[in-house]
């Protein structure tokens, strides 16, 4: 096991990413999960009061010294009165885009907790999450994968009432919606059947009086529209808090939805039946610390103690492989399937939170792909460095068998064994947070022990191989003065 620590960023991952406004080109993971400053300056000269909704703030240089110049006080002075004319500019929803949403944390809060599996139809529904409701549909490339509605078995006693067949959000999709401007959200006045009646095969409301007649409300008398900061104060809250999401688990998603990447709460995987059908009573064997593994072999010395000589035994040798077989002393790991038994359970905060889509997968919300990354969040003021057991349960236990392929006549180069070893056995992606800093580590379980370079270097193939070891082959070797 081990941890890619010259690539920190989800690599394959972050290759072509295009953000929510569709740009043909995006950069890489590494250029736009750059802790770089935005330069309000070049924002402040595209800026348009009539078109700034579609405006983005665009990454330029920082000066990290004083150089004490006229110059340099002057573009800090300009950047300050341009970040301030463009904090205080008040965004307007055009009426052909405006988008209401309503929250309402109770609607599904009676409904019982369901372990929703990955690959299942339906699955990723968080029915009890879900605390937002739209209006009308999200359009554009937002809504194909923010959102859904609550449908599926056990919901036959939510038919036909307020809020029926509307779009719920999670906490983390309304309120980045409302951070980027695609969402009004309203703080309701009066109750869900007011706001949302239900409607009648016929197109009218069920909230008719006897005569006939049903009243109309205006905006005001239903709700208020929240400003963003009341939104954050509503949805973002501790872990397990239903209907609300942690801070850093909000700055993750809304980091790699702006990036581009389509993002979703993740879901359990099924595990084989041999671990997931243990019995409870069987209780695995603790893992052992270092301390003890090391006291281990010293008590097996001398339980049976070695004997005397080389650990090579002299001889003629015409191959490497006999003599590593030698050296060979401790067992190697190799990556299995099947979970260990003694493997614990996963552990917050590492454990699989969201599972990320490259911007070119298009799938359904119902039943998305196997995702191309599963990314844990971890605070970095409230965690530690994760130890082995908790990296084992992690990926043994959070994530799929997804050994590398390969391919036919690409499997004795280096390169080839590199990019197994990069790829590995099993993957994640841990993003730690550091006051609003995000930096991706990839974990993976890799076998160093499989890639024996000595049989394809060191004459792996007999002594009638070709490009043998020095002296392997017919005939003696060539000396240097050959």
């Amino acid at each position: 096991m081990a941890f890619d620590d010259e690539d920190p960023v989800p690599s394959s991952a972050l290759a072509p990413a295009a953000g929510d406004q569709g740009a043909d080109e995006a950069p890489s993971l590494e250029d736009a999960l750059a802790d770089e400053t935005q330069d309000f300056r070049l924002f402040a000269s595209l800026f348009d009061k009539k078109q700034a909704g579609g405006k983005t703030l665009r990454r330029g240089e920082k000066d990290f010294e004083s150089h004490g110049t006229r110059a340099q006080q002057g573009a800090l002075d300009a950047s300050r009165a341009a970040m301030q004319d463009v904090l205080s500019y008040t965004r307007s929803h055009k009426p052909k885009d405006h988008t209401r949403a309503w929250y309402f944390p109770d609607k599904w809060a009676d409904m019982p907790p369901a372990e929703e599996t990955e690959g299942e139809k339906g699955a990723g529904l968080f029915a009890r999450e879900r605390v937002v409701v739209v209006e009308n549909e999200i359009k554009g490339p937002l809504g194909q994968n923010t959102g859904r509605v609550v449908t599926g078995p056990g919901l036959e006693g939510y038919k036909q009432t307020p809020g029926w067949l509307k779009t719920w959000l999670l906490p983390e999709e309304a309120l980045y919606l409302v951070e980027r401007g695609s969402l009004d959200l309203w703080w309701p006045a009066r109750g869900i059947e007011d706001i949302l009646p239900v409607t009648k095969q016929d197109g009218k409301d069920n909230d008719n009086d006897d005569d006939g007649t049903s009243r109309k409300f205006e905006d005001y008398e239903l709700g208020v529209p929240l400003s963003f900061q009341a939104a954050y104060a509503l949805l973002i809250g501790k872990d397990g808090e239903r209907g609300k999401v942690s801070l850093e688990k909000y700055q993750v998603y809304a980091n790699l939805r702006r990036t581009g990447y389509k993002i979703m709460r993740a879901t359990s995987i099924t595990l084989p039946p041999d671990v997931s059908t243990r019995s409870s009573s069987s209780q695995p064997s603790p893992l052992q610390t270092l301390w003890q593994w090391l006291f281990s072999l010293s008590s097996f010395s001398q339980t049976n103690p070695p004997s005397y000589g080389p650990l090579v035994k002299p001889g003629l040798y015409r191959s490497y492989n006999p003599i590593f077989a030698q050296l060979s002393l401790l067992s190697r790991h190799v990556p299995t399937p099947n979970p260990h038994a003694s493997t614990p359970s996963p552990e917050e905060p590492f454990r699989i939170h969201f599972h990320v889509w490259k911007s070119s997968t298009t799938f359904s919300k119902t039943k998305p792909p196997p995702p191309d990354f599963r990314i844990a969040v971890a605070d970095a003021r409230e965690s530690s460095v994760p130890t082995l057991e908790q990296l084992t349960a992690l990926l043994e236990r959070c994530t799929p068998w997804d050994p590398p392929e390969i391919k036919d006549g690409l499997g004795a180069g280096a390169g080839a064994m590199y990019r197994r070893l990069k790829h590995a056995w099993r993957n994640a992606v841990v993003a730690v947070v550091d006051r609003g800093l995000i930096s991706y580590v990839r974990f993976g379980e890799m076998a160093f022990g499989e890639e024996r370079l000595y049989e394809r270097v060191g004459g792996g193939r007999g002594a009638k191989g070709k490009r043998g070891g020095r002296g392997a082959g017919r005939g003696r070797g060539r000396g240097r003065g050959g």
